[in-house]
């Protein structure tokens, strides 16, 4: 910038430029500094003397005061300033931008807690709150496990990178990395949890939203035939039966079978319901699913006043999921995975009554879902089959 007796000088404009800009009849050339922190000469125009000769008297009495400010300035800062703006200018942000960024989050780390104690605290406010034992327990675990590696740390110091290579290089118990399912439903979980950590004012923003989501490749459920049930049925042992003629016949998810009670098993003149509760459900809503008639007469003989249906697990889910894989792995000839009973009832349900809706309501799932993976995986007559298969 070159500044000579004409700047901050009111200069009045040619007579051809005032003819057709009468706003710009006055104009005065005074310094302004620039992005990369050195001076430039800016102009501005004025309608009439006055106007430019009031914009002149500010503008040296800034000059004048920034001057005085300057002067007070020690070498180091005014070095230190160099740098920081050499620094910047490849990303095109001011210094000002770039020291209000770095009070906010110096701010947010003095206000941050560890994450032990912000996972803590999130677990009491979802139990307060009345969240199911199911989602309290998932947030819990997750946590504890994220704690492992990072419960020390404050909240405010966990990137996206942090939690994206976590989740990566995390493995469970017998050495496998996460499938992608439970790899999405951690990512979840956390998220959850740096949303309330946001909402407190532990962190300004929520990390987990940097982390890629997996595609998870939909496979359509493989269906046990009536002749598994025949043969699953007839192998199974007396105390786990009603368990798994309920899953095979109602549908129950195995977490949902493992808390069901026989006071929830409801049996009248007309029929039977098999009633799920909201704290026992998936998806934290009561339902009430209809018992097949064939059924209906059969575990009438062996309810009791109360207690579990299956009694041995306590209402353990492990345990319940434990004497099936045994069930599993001493029929020869039979395919069964986890919730392959729910699975198959579900899809001969839906072939017997063609209604998605009222299907998803007895299951306690959604009709997209139904509709999804689920329909013309059988017939009507499969189902009635599958249905009257005997006890």
């Amino acid at each position: 910038m070159r500044i000579t007796k004409r700047t901050l000088v009111p200069l009045r404009q040619s007579r051809g430029l005032m003819a057709h800009r009468p706003d710009r009849a006055w104009a005065v050339c005074y310094p302004e500094p620039g992005a990369d922190g050195s001076s430039k000469l800016g102009r501005r125009y004025f309608r009439s003397r006055m106007e430019a000769e009031t914009f002149c008297v500010q503008k040296r009495s800034e000059l004048f005061s920034l001057g005085v400010d300057a002067n007070n300035l020690t070498d180091d800062i005014k070095r230190q300033v160099l740098s920081c703006l050499q620094m910047l200018q490849p990303t095109g942000r001011s210094l000002t931008e770039a020291v209000s960024w770095f009070v906010k989050q110096h701010k947010a780390t003095e206000a941050s807690v560890t994450v032990k104690l912000a996972a803590e605290s999130l677990v009491r406010r979802a139990t307060a709150d009345g969240q199911s034992q199911r989602h309290v327990q998932g947030i819990s675990s997750v946590m504890s496990i994220f704690g492992r590696a990072y419960g020390d740390k404050l909240v405010a110091e966990i990137k996206g990178d942090d939690i994206q290579a976590w989740l990566d290089a995390y493995r469970t118990k017998d050495g496998r990395p996460l499938s992608s399912v439970s790899f999405n439903s951690y990512r979840r979980y956390l998220g959850l949890f740096f949303a309330f950590c946001v909402r407190r004012g532990w962190v300004r923003t929520n990390p987990s939203g940097q982390v890629t989501v997996r595609k998870v490749m939909s496979k359509a459920p493989r269906l046990l035939s009536p002749q598994d049930l025949r043969a699953i049925l007839s192998g199974t042992p007396s105390e786990l039966k009603p368990a798994v003629a309920i899953q095979a016949f109602c549908g129950l998810r195995v977490a949902e079978m493992a808390r069901l009670r026989w006071s929830d098993v409801l049996i009248n003149p007309e029929g039977g319901y098999i009633q799920v509760g909201a704290d026992n459900a998936k998806t934290s809503r009561r339902r009430l699913t209809p018992i097949p008639a064939q059924l209906v007469s059969w575990i009438c003989k062996q309810r009791k006043a109360d207690g579990f249906v299956y009694e041995a697990g306590k209402g353990s889910v492990d345990s319940l999921h434990r004497a099936e894989i045994a069930l599993r792995e001493s029929l020869s000839g039979v395919e069964w995975g986890r919730n392959a009973l729910r699975a198959s009832a579900l899809s001969y349900r839906l072939a017997q009554t063609k209604d998605a809706a009222a299907t998803a309501l007895e299951m306690g799932n959604s009709a997209t879902v139904l509709l999804r993976d689920y329909r013309e995986l059988t017939t009507p007559a499969k189902a009635a089959e599958w249905f009257g298969v005997e006890l």
